[in-house]
């Protein structure tokens, strides 16, 4: 990866790999570290991050709110997530998410030419299409997907496998194998390894969410567009498809992970992390038409 010959990058910069290998430590088997003070083993029970916001046909006031205290934990991680994003930006997607960070890492041990660019999707139309079937199909007793295409589920019990022979087990069945081929091919598959992150993640569609209506007080990735030069090189890298080059860099801050990949990327120190500016247009086609007329 190309870096930034005059700004030396940022610790979450130069070590962002390293954090994610961490965090699998620290959340997926054998060691499930966090997990263990609950007696847990797995993002499943009282660490569940999917279930417990969703309302199901039938359901009680009751039943619905005993499923936040029965997964306590996963309450407090989702709301932790979501107002660290608010602030910072999408630091748990990008570093810390054990799931996702496993996806990309396995993406990038795999063969270029196996790899899958998805990148002719429209993230956010079918992210929030699918988010809106994912609450509505239980609400009519349609079907619940919250258990159902679980990355939560299935990576835990893919690292487990080989510990546990109910984690084994799991992938004997059809749900089991149709959850595996989902993350092998929206994951370890994928350009980037994010297109699971980026098309069905509930919880990476809620705190994309986030990190849109927190924009104006804190930092996001941004292009200064006076010294885009429209290259491409960040779109290139970017695992969630965010950037789009029209007159100039476009970053969709619903797509974006602060992963600053692009930001390392760019020739042009054209792309910061910092707060988000206005595009200035007439700035950058004068520049464009200078260079294109050399």
């Amino acid at each position: 990866m190309a870096e930034n010959a005059t700004v030396k990058p940022s610790f979450l910069i130069r070590y962002r790999y390293w954090i994610m290998v961490l965090s699998l430590f620290i959340f997926l088997p054998p060691l499930s570290f966090l997990f263990q003070f609950t007696g847990d083993s797995n993002f499943c029970g009282k660490w569940c991050p999917r279930m417990f916001f969703v309302w199901r046909e039938g359901m009680s006031a009751h039943a619905y709110f005993s499923g936040y205290a029965r997964s306590y934990m996963g309450v407090l991680l989702v709301c932790s997530v979501l107002v660290s994003t608010f602030f910072l930006g999408r630091y748990w997607c990008s570093h810390l998410c054990p799931i996702g960070g496993a996806m990309e890492l396995g993406s990038r041990l795999t063969p270029r030419f196996l790899k899958i660019d998805y990148t002719i999707i429209p993230a956010p139309a079918f992210r929030y299409g699918y988010l809106t079937v994912y609450f509505l199909a239980a609400a009519l007793g349609i079907g619940s997907l919250c258990c159902s295409y679980c990355n939560f589920a299935v990576l835990p019990r893919l690292f487990g496998a080989a510990f546990s022979s109910a984690d084994m087990t799991y992938f004997l069945r059809s749900a089991g194998l149709i959850i595996l081929g989902l993350v092998v091919f929206l994951g370890f598959f994928a350009r980037g390894g994010r297109a699971y992150c980026n098309l069905i993640c509930p919880i990476g569609a809620i705190d994309a969410l986030s990190a849109k209506s927190g924009a104006r007080f804190g930092k996001r990735v941004n292009i200064a567009t006076d010294k885009c030069d429209r290259c491409g090189k960040c779109a290139a890298v970017c695992p969630t498809w965010a950037i789009d080059i029209k007159d100039t860099a476009i970053i969709d801050q619903l797509s974006c992970i602060p992963c600053r990949i692009c930001e390392t990327e760019c020739p042009e120190e054209a792309i910061t992390y910092s707060r988000l500016s206005k595009p200035d247009k007439s700035c950058h086609k004068t520049r464009y038409d200078e260079k294109t007329a050399n």
